[in-house]
């Protein structure tokens, strides 16, 4: 073969003839860029493994942050907390998350996704671990902070090392694919809940501690976050990461190893020897000064406009899923109360005003009803509907734009939510929680897609971080204010949720558009 029949860095890695029963291999001489080398790799069996090896890791952190929310129905009289201190530990978590953001976001970029990933999944165990002992309130504080502070790090770290190995063609459909598997991660919750929580469990361990069904439920969680440690130890570092650090042959053999397993072809069949100088990180130690000057190109002009859009955007849209959702087994458990004790037919909103307090104030009993199944079965309807339409939003994200996604199920999410106040009995009000939920996941999705796309390698995992501390502080704002709007009235909780999504449809509208762009 002459030297101008060489094959381009587009080019394909074999020649096949028209019977397609030969091929012969061909290394290129030009040097590939990271699209050009990811899409060489294909779409196969290596990014199904990806997606399988990310089950656990999503599970462990759906777990963290929702976990107690099935605890407290069943575990109110054993733990004595009023409605305030469970808002409180859910916001908790959330606030390890932001006091951790900064950190992991750098150390992402700095030390790499995997070993992010791995230490943090390890360390999360950990946390899990005291919080199914904890001996009282305070121990349960904390250990849920610091629960928070690491399933962080691994929250964060997923979505660029995910969309680090696929190309243009596949990367906008990587975060509806990680919402996809958040919402199968919600569909075991309740299963994993209904299976545990109801047993007849009571008996002392270390002395005076009492293990009861929840303990056991939250000792179970500890498991997928330590499935997930050891998954990531076994696979590859990102190669894009590896490019951006300079490291260009462990890149490409990454690259080669993605190519054998997706095109079951030897990886000596790549078709690119060399790949180009796109080296953007250099850090030899690191420090408050360096993390600074990793981040600090966030903030100047080419950047900041994106970013303050992205991040009030999570501030919003974590602030309206979040309030509710950890909130809706312990409205599910009035509702469930509520049917069994009375003959009668009354609105959703009557039914929400009977919550109540841990301890009755007129005869100061606390009692707890277990045989409430329909708790569990109202929120298996709520992640089957989000899992359709996750999938369905995988499927057209490419033909409708990220754009029109957000505004028009920003629309479609607020007009449901205010819905909710005029709903005339539970199961009305149950069809538009689920549709309200999809939609702002899916926004929720759809955005952290635009996010990856508007940023370079070099910032990404810190974009993504500080986009996600915004997030954080809406979970903990909605999660404080939430049990207080609960106890002012109906109309108070869905009307401001409303509020909080038509800020969202603004700021959708200032978005810069990233429809086939090219990973920087």
């Amino acid at each position: 073969m002459s030297k101008d029949e060489t094959l381009s860095t587009t080019s394909t890695s074999t020649i096949t003839d028209e019977n397609n029963k030969s091929s012969s291999k061909v290394i290129t001489e030009e040097n590939a860029d990271f699209e050009t080398a990811i899409s060489a790799t294909g779409f196969g069996l290596f990014n199904l493994i990806l997606v399988a090896v990310s089950i656990p890791s999503i599970l462990a952190s759906q777990l963290e942050t929702s976990s107690l929310s099935y605890v407290f129905p069943v575990a109110r009289c054993d733990l004595d907390i009023s409605l305030e201190a469970r808002g409180l530990l859910n916001a908790i978590v959330y606030t390890g998350m932001i006091t951790s953001c900064f950190m992991w976001g750098s150390f992402i970029d700095v030390f790499g996704r995997r070993k992010i990933l791995v230490f943090t999944h390890i360390g999360g165990a950990f946390f899990v671990l005291i919080t199914t002992f904890a001996p009282n309130f305070y121990v349960l504080l904390v250990s849920k902070f610091l629960g928070g502070f690491t399933v962080n790090g691994f929250s964060m770290a997923l979505t660029p090392y995910l969309s680090e190995f696929h190309g243009t063609q596949y990367r906008a459909s990587v975060p509806i694919i990680i919402g996809l598997l958040f919402s199968i991660a919600n569909l075991c919750l309740p299963l994993l809940a209904w299976s545990v929580l109801p047993l007849d469990i009571n008996f002392g361990i270390f002395g005076s501690f009492e293990f009861h069904a929840w303990n056991l439920f939250l000792f179970v969680t500890t498991f997928p976050t330590l499935i997930a440690g050891v998954l990531f130890f076994l696979m590859p570092e990102s190669p894009k990461y590896l490019m951006s650090k300079g490291n260009n042959e462990d890149a490409l053999q990454v690259y080669r190893k993605i190519f054998k397993l997706n095109k079951r072809q030897p990886k000596e069949n790549f078709p690119f020897k060399s790949l180009i100088d796109d080296k953007q990180i250099f850090q030899k130690k690191y420090g408050v000064r360096e993390a600074w000057q990793q981040i600090s190109p966030l903030f100047s002009l080419k950047y900041a406009g994106s970013l303050t859009i992205v991040c009030l955007l999570q501030l919003f849209l974590m602030m309206s899923i979040n309030s509710l959702r950890l909130w809706l087994p312990e409205i599910f458990q009035v509702i469930n109360d509520y049917e069994q004790d009375h003959n009668k037919t009354i609105s959703f909103c009557e039914m929400l005003g009977t919550i109540k307090p841990t301890t009755d104030e007129e005869s100061d009993t606390c009692s707890m009803n277990f045989d409430n199944s329909s708790v569990y079965i109202n929120s298996l309807y709520v992640a089957l509907c989000a899992i359709i339409g996750c999938v369905i939003i995988a499927i057209f994200i490419n033909k409708i734009g990220k754009k029109t996604i957000l505004i028009s199920l920003g629309l479609i999410g607020g007009i449901t939510v205010a819905a909710i106040y005029f709903t005339p009995n539970s199961s009305t009000a149950l069809g538009l929680i689920c549709v309200y939920l999809m939609c702002i996941g899916i926004s929720l999705d759809t955005l952290i897609a635009a996010t990856v796309d508007l940023f370079p390698t070099s910032l990404r995992g810190s974009a993504l971080s500080v986009s996600f501390m915004f997030g954080r502080i809406g979970s903990v704002l909605g999660n404080l204010i939430l049990p207080i709007l609960i106890q002012a009235g109906c109309a108070p909780t869905f009307f401001t949720l409303a509020g909080f999504v038509i800020g969202c449809i603004i700021l959708s509208v200032f978005i810069p558009n990233t429809e086939h762009k090219a990973l920087g």
